[in-house]
């Protein structure tokens, strides 16, 4: 596969937006902030609350921050003809990674962090693609060989070394698009082919893989970028096709993690085709984004029982929209053209959503005396602070929204550990054993 084409596949055209459509409750759609000199925005990934991290340009790359009320602070450049090669993932050292590539250079993965600066970590042999942070602190994401452009599923740490494949794809793939850490310890994506077809993948942590679902011929035509792939909070797998379906113009499915296929939603003939994007929000619904042609691109809600609502009509070209829900409840989403000078945008969707509440998930280490320092991995756990048996913990350090490390502190006795942000408190299931 061409390098080239494989940074292509994440970045397309978008969009300028229409006004709210009021459905189920009021909805508002603002323009946080219009891109120039740093657009097109591709994606953002929250560091601390209500501020926001993305990178972006044209003939020159660059990363930034952006407040949830449009303040830009400048991070990092690099060289012309260089290419940041997919949206920031947050990682358990309070940095931001992806890769870079200069034109026929070995590409390079990077970091930034809340103020000006990167961090370069050395030339490798894959040009990787980061897509999930994991509970052991490393990166999860997708990479194509430099020496034969074989596509494999692959983790790299924070100091930027890649890891020996987790699985190889065969030659035949075209893309692996997505790659999730599934609440079973399993890898899930979507892969398509060269003639439109593709597949849910399952790969497991000894790279045992397995197919779980095939998509037919014209599938993923037009724009695949970044195929949606999401487990929601009832264990079920929730994806899109931008094409294909009774109307060859997409669809919405949910999977259970054996395989099991229901059909959500197939959209309508005409133009309102593509979905790109689909997240889930704090209300337990779906909130995605469509491609669309000539103006007919949507903002969405759908349910987990497949009911679809048209939020935001969006005009202009079309819009690749990367979504993710901030600490204070609002949708904040980028768009890659459009705006007051044709440079991309930052938007947000307030459809009056609750604030999302902390999910702490895992935690290493499993037990330690007074003083150990644990990292708990999680969702939605900016602003955290931490309880060990009912104790407050001191030195509390919040990582985005996926990671908190705490000191165990005295006085604690075992038992789950508590994370308090300020939309509500949750606890571990597993017990913290204080030895």
């Amino acid at each position: 596969m061409n390098i080239r084409r494989f940074r292509v596949a994440i970045l397309s055209a978008l969009c300028a937006a229409g006004p709210a459509l009021p459905a189920g409750g009021q909805v508002t759609f603002r323009i946080v902030s219009n891109m120039g000199k740093w657009g097109p925005p591709v994606g953002l990934v929250e560091g601390t609350p209500g501020v926001f991290y993305s990178t972006g340009g044209s003939a020159q790359q660059a990363a930034f921050s952006i407040t949830s009320e449009g303040a830009k602070t400048f991070l990092a450049s690099f060289p012309l003809s260089t290419y940041v090669e997919s949206p920031l993932v947050s990682a358990s050292n309070q940095r931001f990674y992806s890769s870079v590539q200069l034109h026929l250079n070995p590409p390079d993965v990077f970091s930034i962090g809340s103020t000006p600066g990167k961090h370069l970590y050395g030339e490798q042999t894959v040009l990787p693609l980061f897509t999930q942070n994991l509970p052991d602190g490393s990166l999860l994401g997708v990479a194509v060989a430099l020496a034969d452009n074989s596509m494999s599923l692959i983790r790299g740490d924070t100091s930027g070394r890649i890891g020996a494949p987790i699985y190889t794809f065969p030659s035949r793939e075209v893309l692996p698009l997505t790659a999730l850490y599934a609440s079973d310890g399993n890898y899930y994506g979507v892969s398509y082919l060269n003639d439109g077809s593709g597949y849910v993948y399952r790969v497991t942590p000894s790279g045992s893989f397995s197919q779980l679902l095939s998509f037919p011929p014209g599938a993923f035509v037009g724009n695949p970028s970044f195929v949606p792939l999401l487990q929601a909070s009832d264990g079920y797998l929730y994806g899109a096709t931008p094409n294909g379906g009774a109307n060859k113009t997409g669809i919405i499915y949910k999977l259970t993690l054996a395989g099991e296929y229901t059909l959500l939603y197939t959209f309508p003939k005409g133009l309102n085709y593509n979905p790109t994007n689909l997240i889930q929000a704090s209300d337990g619904n779906l909130y995605g984004a469509t491609f669309g042609l000539n103006g007919f691109a949507q903002l969405f809600r759908i349910t987990t029982s497949g009911q679809y609502t048209l939020l935001v009509q969006l005009t202009s070209l079309g819009c690749l929209c990367l979504l993710t829900q901030g600490s204070d409840g609002i949708i904040y989403g980028t768009a890659q053209a459009g705006g007051a000078v044709g440079a991309g945008a930052v938007f947000a969707l307030d459809a009056g959503l609750p604030k999302p509440a902390p999910q702490p998930l895992q935690f290493v280490p499993p037990n330690g005396p007074v003083g150990t320092r644990v990292r708990i991995w999680g969702n939605n756990m900016l602003g955290a602070s931490a309880e060990f048996g009912g104790v407050a913990a001191p030195d509390v350090v919040t990582s985005g929204p996926n990671y908190v490390r705490a000191t165990v502190p005295p006085g604690a006795v075992s038992g789950p550990i508590t994370i308090t942000t300020p939309a509500g408190t949750a606890s571990t299931q597993a017990s913290f054993t204080v030895e």
